[in-house]
């Protein structure tokens, strides 16, 4: 996958097991101006690291109950998730480079 995949409640587990070696889960919501400036360093990022880990995007109007499993309270977040296991959390916003040290930490 070399694009973000938007998911929702439904097909969440779906995705998140078949892309569970390393993947990054996006919250996000369409009325968060955070969460647009955001967008294109989580684009970027899903595009060049495409195939290594896979970018999730979880809007939290249409899935709330995957954004309470995660305990999400405030967008964008983004959690970082090795083998199911979650490495990393960020929440607000970043510079690529702070986003990109933590996409390189899950493929250690």
């Amino acid at each position: 996958m070399d694009t973000k995949l938007t998911v929702t409640d439904h097909s969440f587990q779906t995705a998140f097991k078949k892309y569970g070696q390393a993947e990054v889960v996006e919250f996000f919501a369409s009325w968060c101006p955070h969460c647009k400036q955001m967008e294109n360093t989580m684009n970027a990022l899903a595009k060049e690291y495409g195939g290594r880990v896979a970018v999730l995007a979880v809007d939290v109007e249409t899935a709330p109950r995957t954004a309470q499993q995660f305990k999400v309270q405030g967008v964008p977040s983004f959690i970082f998730v090795k083998n199911g296991e979650i490495l990393h959390r960020m929440a607000g916003v970043f510079s690529e480079e702070e986003v990109r040290k933590r996409f390189n930490e899950l493929l250690k």
